[in-house]
């Protein structure tokens, strides 16, 4: 195996010695960093001016002025400046839109006396599509007009709202150590994140493994190197190394998140963000083992396809295949996080190729068989061995076969004479 560690050592610092490296692996936390935090500091919640125009019966206009000035539930101040006129809404129409159009106002809403009867008022503004604005206006409209609609019933509005207060559900994962807590909102955000970091790491280094496998394919210097070492170790050296380079910068990137996490409220991450995920050991290790596996499954695919073909217009055509089986477990991402345990779920936790994808939605939407976490990884680590030596064979013989086509007839023929 010292012709592998070789190998993974060149394919490694080859790649983190570049400024390109660097320059990438600071970029996407950056990039991540800005459309976060960017948007609220460029106006996103910029304040504005409405008149009300209250014609409604009495207290709806108050009652309106007083929902959209209200603080949040953070006790953030409203965005909102209101002032209330009353009518004839005929008489104010012209001036009103002279103070829209000269910016004087944002806009204004027009509450007719049969709002309660016709649940239907008037927004005017320069910018209608606002759907920050229109929702708040809807809000506050609303609550405003149910609140005369249940006086004119005679019922308190206190006592209604305290009688349909909805239930909060406090969910927690019953297991072996006890209970978890955590929500189905925070197993889904896990899962689905888990499953883009996968989808896109194998994007950029499992075409990077093609690309360079594709590259010392049509360099004649290869036949040389493959005549001095076996072609699985060169193959399975490729695969590591440019995997070390991936893991290296996801350890980056976690390092970073760590320190933003830190910060916590200073860059608007609620304190009790990651603890509402739940995660002890006994998830969080096999995470990592199937994150890991499963990218090196996925390049050793890369590597075969790269050995297999003899351009990148070639392997373009191919690579849809390669990426279909991660695609199956989004497919069936309703019945693995709502059924778990159910045959969907099993079966594609222990298929090799949606192990990495499925099972870190099985285990984090509930307890796990040990037996089943086992196997399936042990069924993608045998694979990624198993795809790396196939990928050997096919590399030594497709590197004296430059300049053709292989079928898939082709290609068991190679393996048989590799």
């Amino acid at each position: 195996m010292s012709e592998t560690a070789i190998i993974l050592k060149r394919e490694f610092f080859e790649r983190v010695r570049t400024k390109g490296f660097w320059i990438g692996t600071l970029i996407l936390p950056l990039f991540m960093g800005g459309i976060t935090i960017l948007p609220s500091m460029m106006g996103g919640n910029d304040a504005r001016t409405l008149v009300v125009v209250d014609e409604a019966p009495a207290g709806v206009g108050d009652q309106v002025v007083a929902a959209l000035t209200r603080p949040d539930e953070d006790g953030e101040a409203s965005n909102y400046t209101v002032r209330k006129v009353a009518g004839p809404f005929a008489g104010r129409r012209a001036e009103l839109n002279r103070q829209v159009l000269e910016k004087e106002i944002d806009g204004y809403v027009y509450l007719p006396a049969s709002v309660v009867q016709t649940n239907a008022v008037e927004y005017r503004a320069r910018n209608v599509s606002n759907f920050q604005v229109a929702g708040d206006l809807r809000r506050a409209v609303s609550q405003s007009v149910q609140a005369a609609r249940l006086q004119g019933q005679g019922l308190n509005v206190g006592e209604v709202a305290a009688l349909m207060r909805p239930v909060e559900v406090n969910a927690a994962r019953v297991t072996k150590d006890g209970e978890k807590a955590g929500d189905a909102e925070s197993a889904f955000f896990l899962s689905y994140f888990v499953g883009f970091v996968v989808y896109f790491l194998v994007f950029l280094y499992g075409f990077n493994v093609m690309r360079s496998v594709l590259e010392e394919k049509t360099n004649r210097i290869v036949e040389v190197i493959v005549s001095s070492m076996k072609a699985s170790h060169l193959m399975l050296g490729k695969i590591l190394g440019v995997g070390a380079v991936a893991m290296l910068q996801v350890a980056i990137w976690v390092a970073l998140s760590v320190v933003a996490a830190r910060l916590g409220s200073r860059i608007g991450i609620p304190p009790d963000a990651l603890k509402s995920l739940g995660l002890g050991w006994g998830v969080a290790v096999p995470l990592i083992a199937f994150f890991v596996l499963g990218f090196f499954l996925y390049a050793a695919l890369f590597a075969a396809l790269g050995a297999a073909v003899n351009s990148e217009q070639e392997a373009q055509q191919y690579q849809t295949v390669v990426f279909l089986p991660l695609i199956v477990p989004v497919v069936f991402m309703g019945q693995i996080i709502g059924d778990p345990l159910g045959t969907a779920a099993t079966v594609l936790g222990l298929i090799p190729f949606t192990a990495p994808v499925a099972m870190p939605m099985r285990l984090t939407a509930t307890s796990l068989p040990g037996w089943q976490i086992g196997a399936s990884l042990a069924g993608v680590l045998v694979t990624v061995f198993v795809v790396a030596w196939l990928a050997g064979k096919i590399y030594r013989v497709g590197i004296l076969s430059t300049g053709t086509k292989p079928s898939l007839r082709e290609l068991g023929r190679w393996l048989r004479a590799a």
